[in-house]
């Protein structure tokens, strides 16, 4: 047991999982400001307080730390990923409103996925672009099937396509993220709060 003299060191897995951490923090801080492209292991080491041979140890590229960063942005989306049992119909439009609205609490997530995402839309072959790509098509998957949860409970209008709304939607996720990166002072909660309302107004059957 330690005693007071004797502070309890954090064990070497611990350690290197809280060093994994800080890089993944910095990575995503850096991209989200410069690009990945105008990001270097060399600055992420250094606000990580690690050297470069220890970001090497943990992340063997810069492509493979991108990747655990965007690991840790989609835990974070983790509101559209329920399952078929799980499937919420409408209120599937509260929980990304709700979700919006805590951008604020990872900024630099929100940044680097936003960045990532302009720097290799056109990227096609690439390894990241096949990432981006599926999770997008996810996405867009788990929100049609919730919107056609809503037209059977008759909740959303029965002549809506539930795949056009989807696409519409993230289209909307999408490019609020892009607005609130240029102007980080946008009210995105609000106006993510009048979205909601105005989206359950013309999907409610008349």
């Amino acid at each position: 047991m330690p005693t007071q003299l004797e502070p309890e060191l954090k064990s070497p897995t611990a350690k290197g999982a809280a060093r994994r951490a800080m890089l993944v923090e910095a990575a995503a801080t850096f991209v989200a400001r410069n690009g990945s492209r105008g990001t270097s292991l060399a600055q992420i080491a250094k606000a990580a307080g690690v050297s470069q041979a220890g970001l090497i140890y943990h992340f063997h590229t810069k492509e493979e730390l991108l990747h655990a960063a965007l690991d840790l942005r989609d835990e974070a989306e983790e509101y559209l990923a329920w399952s078929e049992e799980e499937n919420p119909g409408l209120a599937a439009l509260d929980i990304i409103a709700t979700a919006i609205g805590n951008w604020s609490k990872q900024p630099s997530h929100v940044g680097m996925h936003t960045v990532l995402v302009a720097e290799n839309a056109a990227q096609r072959g690439t390894a990241m672009h096949a990432r981006l790509t599926t999770k997008y098509q996810a996405g867009v998957s788990q929100l049609a099937a919730a919107l056609v949860q809503a037209q059977q409970a008759g909740d959303v209008r029965q002549d809506l396509d539930p795949r056009h709304k989807a696409m519409e939607i993230l289209a909307f996720i999408h490019g609020l993220e892009t607005a609130w990166l240029m102007d980080p002072k946008m009210p995105v909660k609000v106006i993510a709060k009048q979205w909601l309302v105005d989206q359950k107004a013309a999907l409610r059957p008349q």
